[in-house]
C-alpha cells in the first residue's frame, strides 16, 4: 500500500497509520449501485478500503445522472455495477473492485455477503433492506442502513447483538409507495458520506452515532439514541422470516 496516497487522511488522529492499514484489510459489500451505492463505493475506494463488491442488476437510466458524478450520458443503457467496477478501479488500482450484476434475493444473499466485513445499503426499497437486516443479524455481519427521500436522509450503523437492528426502528421509517422516489440531487452524496464515516467507525472499532437524520434543505441534523426492542422478531427472537 502506498501510504503517500493517504498521507492527509493519516494525519487525522481518529484514523492514523494503524487505522489506514486496518481499512486496507477489510472487504465491503455494497448492495445497490444507484445514487447512494455509487457514491458510497466511490468514497470507500478513495478512502483505501481493501476490496469492495458492488451488487446491482440495473442498467443506467437518464434519471440516474442528477444524483451521482460517476456516471455520464455515454453510460446510459450500460450495467451500473460494471461501469462502477471499471471507473473505480481507475480511481485506485490498489483496491480490488468487483461489479456483480445480479438482483439480491433470499436465495442468493447469504452467499453474496458471506465474506463481508461490513454491508452497505445502497438500495431503494424496504423489502431488500429488511432482507439485508435479517442476513446481517443471522450471519453476525455489521451493516449500515441508509435512505433518502425528498430532502431528508437517514443513516444507522447496525452491529448484530450490540445495537438495535432495522426491524427495531421500522415504525420510524416511511415505506415509499411510489415507483419513483423524489430526491434532491445532492442529497445521496451527503448521506453516502455519513454512511461511509459510520462504516469506518465500525471497521475501526469506534463508537457509533445512533440513528442520524439530515435535512439538506433546512440544514437540520439530528442524532437519535435508539434502543433495542427486546420483542424484535429479528434481533430479539432471531426469527428470520424473510430467509
Amino acid at each position: 500500500m502506498n501510504l503517500n496516497r493517504y498521507r492527509r487522511q493519516i494525519l487525522v488522529k481518529e484514523l492514523g497509520e494503524k487505522g489506514q492499514y486496518t481499512l486496507s484489510e477489510k472487504h465491503v459489500v455494497v448492495i445497490g449501485g444507484g445514487g447512494l451505492g455509487s457514491n458510497s463505493a466511490d468514497i470507500l475506494v478513495r478512502t483505501g478500503i481493501g476490496s469492495i463488491d458492488i451488487i446491482d442488476n440495473d442498467l443506467l437510466d437518464l434519471t440516474n445522472l442528477h444524483r451521482t458524478s460517476l456516471f455520464n450520458e455515454e453510460d446510459i443503457g450500460k450495467s451500473k455495477c460494471q461501469i462502477l467496477e471499471e471507473k473505480l478501479q481507475q480511481v485506485n488500482s490498489e483496491v480490488v473492485v468487483r461489479g456483480i450484476k445480479k438482483r439480491i434475493t433470499k436465495e442468493n444473499i447469504e452467499s453474496a455477503v458471506k465474506h463481508a466485513d461490513i454491508i452497505l445499503d445502497g438500495t431503494d426499497n424496504m423489502e431488500t433492506r429488511f432482507l439485508i437486516n435479517e442476513v446481517a443479524v443471522k450471519s453476525n455481519i455489521p451493516w449500515i442502513y441508509a435512505g433518502v427521500h425528498t430532502t431528508v436522509g437517514m443513516v444507522m450503523g447496525i452491529i448484530p447483538r450490540q445495537t438495535p437492528c432495522l426491524k427495531c426502528i421500522s415504525h420510524s421509517i416511511a415505506n415509499n409507495k411510489t415507483d419513483e422516489i423524489p430526491v434532491m440531487g445532492n442529497l445521496p452524496v451527503t448521506i453516502a458520506s455519513i454512511q461511509c464515516t459510520e462504516a469506518a467507525k465500525i471497521l475501526l472499532g469506534k463508537q457509533l452515532s445512533g440513528l442520524i437524520m439530515y435535512d439538506i434543505w433546512k440544514q437540520r441534523f439530528e442524532q437519535i439514541n435508539v434502543k433495542k426492542n427486546p420483542e424484535c422478531t429479528c434481533c430479539g427472537k432471531e426469527r428470520f422470516e424473510l430467509l
